[in-house]
């Protein structure tokens, strides 16, 4: 029974979602669940074109100035906006339906703002952000109003723009740190109602402090606001965290030498949430066969959550974990198809005497496309777009590839479903591989489409893979931002990076030795430019360029 009603809920929510898309004018649709946002490795989103409105620039001082007294000082009416993910949360805002949006309708109505009137300029401007996909253009979890300056005589907070290297004897923010911050923490110091004004989502917003000022003086543990109050010593107001019995000093002692070396940040970038930078840590303290058990319990937890009512059939072959909800026979088809692309892609990316991701890589194996709809939901905090068969992704310590079963007896020829299969395991393989390191989706989703065409080169699959690039390419356009920016959702993201990446990558031996240079410590950035030479933003604008005028060309509408 539910299954049936999640089924049905489904179903409402897409015609709904038809009937809203129909009345829109045609517009790509970006994933933007903090969720989401961590298991892709997208970027917050750049704004841009005519029709678009800055959230930093333009909407987020109209919110200050007009709501900030009631909903973001305080929680009047129990609503609170402190920052992006914050208004998002409430609902008030529906992407692309300015009419339909809450925040509109109170401003047009007259009952909001108390005692005042937005401007008709300001109104319009909230209108157009809306309308264009109420996109963010900075950290998501970064406050709407200006956050307050350092205390007199405190040196500002330092956000780094890159983790650091740690020397012997260095306190781990991802490992030691983080952890006691998310456990002590996040319960009243979150993105919804911050006490204070202080969040502990991401790292950036820890750095920035509150409304007391900044939480952490780099190298002065001792004089910081967050050990003093985990101290109880020399503040105002009580010890944290409330509630709660006192940190142990060994703990306490912990953070205040993390300040003291510096408070730097040495796994992923200052804008991941907390969540992801702990459980990056605790996968880097991990040797392979801990991180490979200790993979296998959450990924079956992660599958009780979004299939509650379905024992998935489990096999492991080496490396590789296959999870699904697949009868006995195809669930070995399934395992064997993936374990033959798994060693295939193995040799192509890696070296042969280490493998190819710590603890291996799980494969979710779904019989019917709501069955991945249900995980989606689940696992991302979203509606799974449509038309996507398949993603990677890291979530929490769950390194994964996913894909839905293709029917087996719908090709013409003998063969092309195990070749389709094989393909399909390939490219979440090869994407997971590189979303791990930190690579980012639109590179791994080209990666792992290229990849695929290596490994399963007569697979039917690999011409709808070509008809899409040039659709989705067509939708989106060719503005680099646009792609590279976070605008274009996860179907145009593996379509377009499945040409993309490909035309200038051209050799899977460089794609090998980017995975050299990002297990040797290098930022995604860095290790790109010395493998390529050139920005990814001139590189697309060239071959969206050559691309369109081929399309132009063969008469492609």
């Amino acid at each position: 029974m539910r299954r049936l009603a999640t089924v049905i809920a489904m179903v409402v929510l897409l015609s709904v979602a038809t009937v809203a898309a129909a009345e829109q004018p045609a517009r790509v649709k970006a994933t933007k669940s903090p969720e989401a946002k961590a298991f892709l490795g997208a970027r917050p989103a750049n704004a841009g074109g005519p029709d678009t409105a800055s959230f930093s620039k333009q909407v987020a001082p109209i919110l200050s100035r007009h709501c900030g007294g009631c909903h973001m000082s305080r929680s009047r009416g129990g609503f609170q906006m402190t920052s992006y993910e914050g208004l998002m949360k409430t609902g008030v805002v529906q992407k692309g339906m300015a009419g339909a949006s809450r925040l509109i309708e109170v401003i047009e109505s007259g009952d909001m703002p108390r005692g005042g009137k937005v401007p008709p300029a300001d109104l319009a401007t909230l209108k157009r952000w809306i309308d264009a996909g109420a996109g963010c253009d900075v950290d998501p979890a970064a406050g709407i109003a200006d956050p307050p300056g350092p205390a007199a005589g405190a040196p500002p907070a330092a956000i780094p723009i890159r983790p650091a290297a740690l020397k012997p004897g260095d306190v781990s923010f991802a490992y030691e740190v983080a952890p006691v911050l998310l456990k002590n923490c996040s319960g009243c110091h979150d993105d919804d109602r911050p006490e204070e004004g202080f969040s502990v989502t991401t790292f950036a917003r820890l750095m920035r402090g509150g409304e007391s000022g900044p939480a952490i003086l780099a190298g002065k543990g001792a004089d910081s606001l967050l050990v003093r109050k985990i101290k109880g010593m020399n503040i105002e107001g009580q010890r944290m965290p409330i509630g709660k019995p006192p940190l142990p000093a060994e703990t306490i002692a912990i953070v205040e030498k993390w300040i003291d070396q510096g408070g730097s940040l040495d796994l992923l970038s200052p804008q991941e949430r907390l969540s992801a930078i702990a459980s990056a840590g605790r996968m880097r303290s991990m040797s392979h066969e801990e991180l490979s058990e200790f993979r296998l319990a959450a990924a079956r937890k992660l599958w009780r959550r979004a299939i509650p009512d379905e024992d998935p059939a489990v096999e492991k072959r080496g490396d590789l974990l296959v999870v699904g909800n697949l009868e006995p026979a195809q669930a070995t088809l399934a395992a064997d198809a993936a374990a033959t692309a798994w060693a295939k892609v193995q040799r192509l990316l890696a070296d042969d005497q280490k493998p190819l991701v710590k603890g291996g890589t799980v494969v979710y194996v779904f019989a019917k496309p709501f069955d991945y709809s249900a995980f989606w939901q689940v696992a991302l905090a979203d509606e799974r777009p449509k038309g996507l068969r398949g993603n990677a992704g890291v979530i929490d310590e769950i390194a994964y590839g996913a894909l839905v079963m293709p029917e087996a007896g719908t090709r013409g020829k003998e063969g092309d479903f195990a070749n389709d299969l094989e393909a399909l395991a390939a490219e979440q393989l090869a994407a997971a591989a590189f979303l791990v390191r930190g690579a980012p989706a639109w590179f791994a989703s080209g990666a792992g489409r290229m990849v695929a065409m290596k490994v399963a080169p007569k697979a039917p699959v690999l011409k709808a893979w070509r008809s899409e690039t040039a659709e989705q390419l067509q939708r989106l356009g060719g503005a680099p931002d646009d792609y590279l920016g976070d605008q274009a959702d996860p179907v145009a993201v593996a379509a377009i990076g499945g040409g993309f990446v490909p035309a200038f990558v051209r050799s899977e031996a460089k794609l090998a030795g980017l995975i050299k240079s990002l297990d040797a410590g290098a930022t995604f950035d860095k290790a790109f430019a010395e493998a390529f030479k050139e920005p990814p933003q001139a590189i697309y604008a060239w071959w969206a360029g050559r691309a369109s005028k081929k399309m132009a060309g063969s008469g492609r509408r």
